[in-house]
């Protein structure tokens, strides 16, 4: 949700998960209690009334995972409301129109029969909701990080990436971004999954769908660990060695992945390698893992 309003109001407004629940379920329990004043759906499909605010529901959470930065779309199930809401309008023509030939039926207790086929009634709505809504979990843990980040929790951010099962660019960028903002860029970013190469550093062939890109740049641009992991993202040992001297004159106060690209760096001149196995968050593992 908190996704696609800012998509939807083009940033303009955010989601609160507190309000947005509250007006949401009051909104879909209004539209409910009019559909059952107006329409006067029979109790023995009571449960009938429900489905408008269920597909409202439906629509309002099927955002989809390929959404393009800036474009709100939907899920392309839209056309199946075509079928589906004639075929509601003909059930409740059908069951308000022959309500009175109907056979009378036991409806007191728990084991009444209009409670058991409203309750079945619900549970297909139910299923709906979880079918056509989006329930793409690593397009939910993405916009998790999102929200993390806009919310500037950045060491949270970064647990959640730990559980992706792959990345790609986007979550790429914002692993790098929060990993510099909690001080953890120079000596922790290759223990995370990373794609791509210094491309990704910036949003300038990637967006995120929660932080604008001028945030992102302003916080980045003059960034001189920005500029020297890039190279070492790129594998560019050669122009990480011309530049480093301009920011760290003294190699005893060199940062761990920077240590480690110039023992890299000494080594190729002698045809030489470290000796594996390298740690798996090392930059010895990132630069020979190609």
């Amino acid at each position: 949700m908190t996704v696609t309003q800012h998509i939807a109001s083009h940033g303009k407004t955010f989601y609160n998960p507190i309000v947005g629940a509250i007006l949401i379920t009051v909104i879909l329990q209004l539209l409910q209690n009019s559909i059952d004043v107006f329409v006067k759906i029979p109790n023995r499909v009571f449960a009938l009334t429900y489905f408008p605010p269920i597909v409202l529901l439906s629509l309002i959470s099927s955002i989809r995972s390929d959404v393009e930065y800036n474009n709100f779309a939907i899920s392309q199930w839209w056309w199946i409301l075509l079928i589906l809401f004639p075929i509601y309008i003909f059930i409740v023509f059908f069951v308000k129109r022959y309500e009175p030939y109907a056979l009378q039926q036991r409806n007191i207790g728990v084991f009444s029969q209009s409670m058991w086929r409203n309750l079945f009634i619900l549970f297909l709505l139910f299923f709906f909701v979880g079918y056509f809504s989006n329930n793409d979990p690593y397009f939910h843990k993405r916009a998790k990080i999102e929200h993390l980040i806009d919310q500037r929790q950045y060491t949270k951010a970064l647990s959640v990436v730990k559980t992706l099962s792959h990345t790609d660019s986007v979550i790429s960028m914002l692993t790098i971004y929060a990993a510099a903002r909690s001080n953890k860029l120079t000596n922790h970013l290759f223990s995370y999954p990373l794609v791509g190469s210094s491309h990704v550093m910036r949003p300038l062939y990637v967006h995120s769908y929660l932080q604008p890109d001028s945030i992102i740049l302003k916080n980045t641009r003059l960034s001189a660990n920005y500029q020297l992991m890039g190279f070492l993202l790129d594998r560019n040992l050669s122009q990480f060695i011309r530049y480093l001297p301009q920011y760290y004159p003294s190699k005893s106060v060199l940062p761990r992945y920077y240590k480690e690209a110039v023992r890299i760096y000494s080594l190729h001149l002698k045809d030489s390698i470290p000796s594996p196995p390298y740690p798996h968050d090392s930059y010895y593992q990132y630069y020979f893992n190609k």
